[in-house]
């Protein structure tokens, strides 16, 4: 009875969102307000109508309803109650629903006018909130229903992919996608603004907020995400740039970008264009990652589903909202100033080449990701994209955006004399290199891009304590500071842990015990233990040096229900340092393959990230609501975030031969995919076939093989597929060369767009 309900709901929203998209369309011109009235009570009937559906899916999962197939091919009796309720959006046709709920969630925000929008322009907001409703719920409908039945009920449930089944991924879902629809929103005012007489700073006002709160949910939800693959995946690291992982990123990517163009806008009143084009941009991107996720065109551990029709479904109706909003943006332009007039040495450039940088980084992103299915399906050549490739094309993007941004904060705007302001960057370049020498010669940094890293680091860091200090509005300035203090530590916590990790592969017998990092490492033994729905075998590892002692305890555990075995690795955080232990197969009584890392400041990855997501939110909260006393709260929390955690989640090799050996047998690794795994290097993988790979890595390395010997012996065997650096040649050249394309034509923009102004409105109008 209750799904039959949820059902007619669903069917309800469907008919009520035509509605509130058709009623403004005919009548809002008219003036006719007896009709008009009616659209924010739909968009509230709507988002009531999907609550009660999403809610009956929850209870459908808590009371084990398997006459539902997707509570049946998801769920089990013996699943904790925490998993059977993540488990409800845990799976495509429940995230789907997901989706739409969150969608109705913001009509409903903006339907009761909390920022006091003109009658006109929150009607027509909740029009296109109307469109975009319909299409997905539609979609929901017919292609991806989570109220399908079956007939008879069986007895008990296929249960939920044991990778799923952890508190990170019960949160991570939620966080992402209320930043991804929370798009919708900024989508529908760029859109309504299209339709206003006067496209002014207001809009800039009145979106900023939306914009904000999506990219703090985006900026959690990644966060979140990043954390669960590193401590449940096994392999150590956190970031895959997988399509799904990458699907997350552009839109936050351009969201950043986003905000700062309407910083611009606010403050100067120019860029009017270009911040609607990036509004219908990020939320396009969204939906681009939906249909990447949701094709079947990739594989990945998160991916939703892998049936194509579902797949041309979603690809016909997002590529319906893109084209409809590109041409209302063309044939409805805004008349504005453009760029208006400003020195290098100023706020306004900087932000503008922030913004080249961010598009630049984003469509190299978007470019590698989906390169590799266009490459297949129009040559039948199949290639890899992967860490290789963006470390070239992305990192050092990311670096100069690192620089370029905490310098912005300082400057003035427009065309205001800055003599002199140079000067003051020169202690702080020196304060960089200082401290950057420091922990190159502590930890033994021996990579180019780590060491650059690591100053980067620092620069942000400094130039931001500089910046915020040296301001007498402290309140309005922690935004910002907290914002780019965090991108900071996230920076140098990314190029420490990756070039000073020390790490071991291989057979421990019981009893034994080796030193990494100054740490010893006592293999005590393999403890068999039953949990809730899976049986585990448990690690006892003693870990002891001059100044702690501590037991951990990893573990392998099989789920009897799926027939899946999963790592659970086990992590120990000291001085923001993670020793990292993973308990691998079993060689025989007495002895396991074990891979245990040291990893150090990596825990700086995710307090910075939580950090930048604070600033966004300190932005949003209104600064005359500011106290010394929330403040008093602020610094306690930062300083909480910086005390040592343990948590739960695996890695690569230490010999006795040359240890710039096994850095480069490492490197070699890093580079090969693993042809079993979804996404993974074989230096990540814990498959036999990944190990037997690292096997002939190691063994061609050691008899003198060079890097371009060992992969053209994978080449070989495997083709082109196997190596995550795709080859250079002619149907690879626009791969390589798009970031170069991209920041030629942003510059050639800029300077076209800034010399039409001065010949307009002449030099003195700058400022």
């Amino acid at each position: 009875m209750m799904v039959s309900f949820a059902n007619l709901s669903i069917i309800l929203v469907i008919l009520l969102s035509l509605f509130q998209f058709l009623v403004p369309v005919f009548f809002l011109k008219r003036k006719n307000l007896t009709i008009t009235n009616l659209v924010p009570f739909i968009a509230l009937l709507n988002f009531f109508l999907l609550t009660i559906s999403f809610f009956i899916l929850i209870l459908s999962y808590v009371n084990s309803d398997f006459s539902v197939f997707n509570v049946w091919s998801n769920s089990h009796t013996s699943k904790p109650l925490i998993y059977k309720i993540s488990g409800s959006w845990g799976n495509h046709e429940g995230s789907m629903l997901l989706w739409c709920w969150v969608m109705s969630f913001y009509g409903f925000l903006v339907s009761l006018n909390l920022q006091k929008l003109s009658y006109d322009f929150k009607i027509r907001i909740l029009m296109f909130q109307g469109i975009l409703c319909f299409g997905f719920v539609l979609y929901l409908f017919f292609g991806s229903n989570p109220f399908l039945r079956l007939y008879p009920a069986p007895d008990e449930g296929v249960g939920l992919n044991p990778l799923l089944q952890d508190p990170g991924l019960a949160f991570h879902p939620p966080f992402l996608y209320l930043g991804y629809v929370g798009l919708s929103i900024v989508w529908s005012f760029a859109l309504s603004g299209l339709f206003n007489k006067n496209f002014d700073r207001s809009w800039a006002k009145n979106t900023k907020p939306w914009v904000l709160l999506s990219w703090v949910f985006l900026t959690i939800g990644i966060t979140l995400g990043s954390f669960w693959a590193y401590y449940e995946l096994g392999w150590g690291g956190y970031w895959f740039w997988d399509p799904v992982e990458n699907a997350s990123l552009i839109p936050w990517v351009i969201t950043t970008a986003l905000l700062h163009s309407i910083l611009v806008m606010e403050k100067r009143g120019s860029l009017a264009n270009w911040c609607i084009l990036l509004s219908i941009s990020a939320f396009a991107m969204s939906m681009v990652g939906t249909f990447i996720v949701r094709s079947g065109l990739i594989t990945s551990v998160h991916a939703f589903a892998t049936d194509p029709n579902r797949g041309i479904f979603i690809l016909t109706l997002i590529s319906l909202y893109i084209i409809v909003s590109l041409s209302i943006f063309a044939l409805r332009p805004v008349s504005s100033n453009g760029i208006l007039k400003y020195r290098i040495l100023s706020k306004d450039f900087f932000l503008i080449l922030n913004n080249l940088l961010l598009i630049t980084a984003a469509l190299t992103i978007f470019i590698g990701t989906i390169y590799p299915m266009v490459l297949e399906i129009f040559s039948g050549e199949r290639i890899s994209v992967g860490t290789p490739f963006y470390t070239i094309t992305v990192i050092p993007i990311i670096f100069l955006i690192s620089i370029f941004a905490p310098i912005a904060v300082l400057l003035p705007w427009g065309n205001l004399e800055t003599k002199g302001s140079y000067k003051k960057y020169f202690f702080i370049y020196i304060f960089g290199a200082l401290f950057t020498w420091v922990i190159y010669l502590y930890y033994n940094i021996n990579s180019i891009m780590s060491f650059a890293g690591v100053f980067v680091s620092f620069w942000i860091i400094a130039l931001s304590i500089y910046s915020y200090f040296s301001k007498k509005t402290y309140l309005s300035s922690l935004s910002s500071f907290l914002g780019h203090t965090g991108l900071g530590l996230f920076i140098l916590g990314a190029s420490i842990s990756i070039s000073s990790k020390e790490d071991f592969e291989g057979a421990m017998k019981i009893n034994s015990s080796i030193n990494i990092a100054s740490y010893d490492i006592n293999f005590l033994g393999v403890k068999d233990e039953k949990g809730p729905n899976y049986i585990s075998s448990k690690g006892v590892f003693l870990l002891e040096n001059k100044n702690i002692s501590s037991i951990l305890n990893p573990e392998k555990r099989f789920y009897p229900i799926e027939r899946s075995v999963t790592t659970e690795a086990a992590i120990m955080s000291r001085y923001f340092s993670h020793i990292y232990i993973v308990l691998g197969e079993r060689v025989d009584d007495e002895e396991w393959i074990v891979r245990i890392w040291y990893k150090p400041f990596i825990s700086l990855i995710w307090i910075g990230a939580i950090i930048t997501a604070l600033g966004g939110i300190v932005g949003l909260i209104n600064r005359r609501n500011y106290s010394k006393k929330s403040l008093k709260v602020l610094g306690i929390f930062l300083f909480l975030l910086f005390l040592p955690i343990n948590s739960h989640a695996e890695p690569s090799d230490i010999s006795n031969y040359d240890n710039s050996l096994e850095k480069r047998i490492q490197s070699i690794n890093q580079n090969i995919r693993c042809m079993v795994c979804e996404s993974q290097t074989i230096d990540d993988s814990n498959s036999p076939l990944a190990k037997d790979l690292r096997a002939i890595v190691k063994e061609k390395v050691l008899k003198g093989e060079t890097d371009y010997q060992v992969y053209s012996f994978f080449r070989d065997r495997y083709g082109d597929y196997i190596i995550l650096k795709p080859p250079f040649r002619p149907n690879t050249f626009i791969l390589w060369f798009a970031p170069i394309l991209i920041i030629i034509l942003g510059c050639l923009i800029i300077f076209i767009s800034q010399k039409k102004y001065i010949n307009k409105f002449g030099d003195s109008n700058g400022g």
